[in-house]
């Protein structure tokens, strides 16, 4: 079984997939697309919190690091019959949360940022 841990952090693909979420915008963004693009932020998120755990231990990064646990938990996503507005607003708040999380991972790893 591999542990997320040892799984590798792309930076260049989160950098991308945060790009592309703060590029959407909720006039032209279909339901569907706002739904796919949050499953890759949250597969992301999964991921950076299981390195950041290990690697950052500062009080302010695992304050950080309970939001995005709450955040990312099954009760607290849109459904399908949340608004709209809602999913939009969850996506693009999780973009923060990859962002700052891989900001946290590659200054902890000595990584240039993206």
């Amino acid at each position: 079984m591999v542990s997320v841990n040892s799984l590798p952090i792309d930076g260049e693909t989160i950098t991308s997939t945060v790009d592309l979420a703060w590029g959407m915008q909720l006039s032209t963004s279909t339901r569907k697309d706002i739904e796919a693009r949050t499953g890759e932020l949250i597969g992301h998120l999964n991921l950076l919190v299981g390195q950041c755990l290990n690697e950052d231990e500062s009080e302010d990064t695992l304050r950080l690091l309970r939001m995005v646990e709450r955040h990312v938990a099954m009760s607290n996503r849109p459904t399908s019959r949340s608004p709209v507005h809602d999913a939009y607003a969850y996506m693009r708040d999780s973009a923060v949360f990859a962002s700052t999380l891989l900001s946290i991972y590659q200054k902890t790893n000595g990584a240039e940022e993206g």
